[in-house]
Formats: C-alpha cells, structure tokens, sequence
C-alpha cells in the first residue's frame, strides 16, 4: 500500500466528515445531558455497593459515552455507502488508489471519528461533572483507544456483509443497543442473570467498561485491565478479519440504497 494514496483518501474523507458535523455534535451532547438525570441513582449505587466517595460519574458517564458511540456508527457506514450511492466506489477502485489502501483511509477516519466522540464526552465530563479517575491515566486512555477500534471494525464488519446502508444501519442500532446495554452501559453488570453476564463476555462494551470502573473506582493501572485490553484486541482482530473478507466476496455495488 501506498502511503501518499492512503493520506489522500485519509483528507478527502476528513473534510467530508468535517463539511457536516451535526451528528458528530449531537452525539456529544446528548450523553451530557442525560448525564445530570441519571448521577444521583449512580451515586446511590456506587456508595452501596462500598464506594462512599463517589459521586455517580464513575458509572454514567462511561456508559453513556460507549452507548453513543455505538449511535455513531452510522458515521461509518454512511461513510462507505455514500460512495456506492454517489456512483464513486468503483471509479476509485480504477484509479491509482487500491481498495485496500480506500478501506485503510475510511477505516481510519472513522477510528478517529469514534475516538473524538469517546474522548470528547469524558474531557466534558471532567468539567462539569467532576469525573474523576483515581487509578491510572495510561491505562484509561489505552482502554478507549482500543475499544474505540474495536467498534470501528464492528462498524466495518456490518458493511462489508450487509447489502444495503439501510439494512446496515438497522443493524447498528439494534446491535449497538443491545451490546450496550449488555455491556453495562445503563445498569450494572452485576445485577444481571447469570446467563446474561456470561454473555457478556463477548461484548467489547463490557470489557471496556469492566476496565474504567476498575480504573476509576479501584485505583486499577495496566496490569489490572490486562484482560479486557488482549480480549478488546482479540476482538478487534478478528472483526478486521472478517471485514476484510467481506468486501473480498461481497463488494459493494453501485446504487446500492
């Protein structure tokens, strides 16, 4: 691949995301303004459950930002989908550009679409709701970066084996409410059914958020969210995988709707 190619695809695509930022801006504003209404259940919670300094933070905004960003994937799939519809996929797949140096830009892009959001919402948060992590910062940034590529080739995934942005998109928020909330994003993990927790297991949700709680409430560093960091990988792993298979044996077509 070539690294001038992919840069340009990179710009191109940035500036499209750039030329209407709207939804980015709804999907960082709308998890700060619940946050207010769902603190003092949270605060209740944490200090039952031991955690006499917390002030319900540490729980609603993790969740919140992670279940928007779920919402935000339809950024990505539009992203592929507007070109198919536009009539431009194929015509750059005949142009000096590989497909997979344009699936590396947009891919990119939308990695750094996510990480935005994540970030955005957590930095607000800081401000005005006192959100504060008592472990360590590396660890914390580590866990959203690597979730934030984790959905990013969720994202992908649907894509690359959907016929249609429509269907695509259904998808993305049936799936992305369910993962969230199974993740832990509106309640706590440990008030679910047992059948429920050991599903979990394969939720990237829940590994982030089982990893910021312990960050922010149980002083936890690297070597404690070890885990869920190898399983955020492992999975990310294996959803690029399986996109890139994907748009090997289902391309998309232009007109696609």
């Amino acid at each position: 691949m070539k690294i001038n190619q992919i840069l340009a695809v990179i710009k191109l695509n940035s500036r499209l995301q750039l030329a209407d930022p709207t939804v980015q801006f709804i999907m960082v504003l709308v998890p700060l303004v619940m946050a207010p209404f769902m603190l003092p259940a949270a605060k209740i919670q944490l200090v039952t459950e031991g955690y006499l300094h917390a002030n319900g933070s540490e729980q609603v905004i993790p969740g919140l930002a992670i279940l928007f960003s779920f919402f935000s994937l339809q950024l990505i799939i539009q992203m592929f989908f507007d070109e198919s519809n536009w009539n431009t996929w194929d015509r750059q797949q005949v142009s000096a550009t590989s497909l997979p140096e344009i699936i590396f830009g947009k891919i990119f892009v939308s990695y750094l679409v996510q990480l935005f959001q994540l970030v955005t919402v957590v930095v607000l948060s800081i401000v005005l709701f006192k959100f504060y992590i008592n472990g360590s910062w590396v660890a914390f940034i580590a866990i959203i970066f690597s979730f934030a590529a984790t959905l990013t080739f969720f994202g992908t995934l649907l894509i690359s084996w959907t016929k249609s942005a429509v269907m695509a998109l259904s998808l993305s928020n049936l799936l992305g409410i369910l993962m969230a909330g199974l993740g832990g994003s509106l309640s706590p993990i440990d008030s679910f059914p047992h059948w429920a927790k050991l599903i979990a297991k394969v939720d990237p949700a829940y590994w982030a958020l089982t990893a910021i709680k312990d960050i922010s409430l149980n002083h936890g560093n690297l070597h404690s969210v070890y885990h869920s960091l190898l399983a955020l990988w492992c999975m990310a792993i294996i959803l690029c995988v399986l996109s890139l298979i994907g748009f090997y044996y289902r391309p998309l077509k232009e007109g696609n709707n």
